[in-house]
């Protein structure tokens, strides 16, 4: 389960939501989309330690564990530090969400033509599409 990759703080500052309105129904859906859309991101990169800074030596090789993974480089809190595009992508795929709720199309949306399996908008992908693991089928 991939946690939060953005604090309620960062999401409800990126939509520019007032002050007056904490702990109304803006927060409740933040509750429900946050773990939601990071879970979403997770998924679509396929590798939970995609999401985090990875650890580098004195070299500047990455340090990997015993089954080949890049180690992920912690916070002074003992949380995995979130890449910054990682981050951005969370908040744009969040705004997105909230914008179109209702369930319609934005023009975010990635094509149809593009093919199938974007669960996440333009903004998204296109931050994430470096970091993800290439599928061959």
């Amino acid at each position: 389960m991939v946690p939060d990759l953005v604090t309620l703080e960062e999401a409800r500052e990126h939509l520019r939501l007032d002050a007056d309105s904490q702990g109304g129904p803006d927060d409740a859906w933040l509750g429900v989309f946050i773990p939601a859309v990071s879970a979403a991101i997770g998924q679509w990169l396929k590798d939970d330690w995609r999401l985090y800074s990875v650890l580098v030596d004195s070299n500047g090789d990455a340090v990997v564990d015993s089954s080949g993974d890049p180690v992920n480089e912690m916070d002074s809190a003992g949380d995995f530090t979130v890449l910054p595009n990682v981050r951005a992508a969370c908040l744009i795929e969040l705004d997105r969400q909230y914008r179109f709720r209702d369930g319609g199309a934005g023009e975010t949306d990635v094509p149809s033509e593009h093919g199938h399996g974007y669960t996440l908008g333009r903004g998204a992908t296109a931050l994430l599409t470096p970091l993800r693991r290439p599928t061959v089928s």
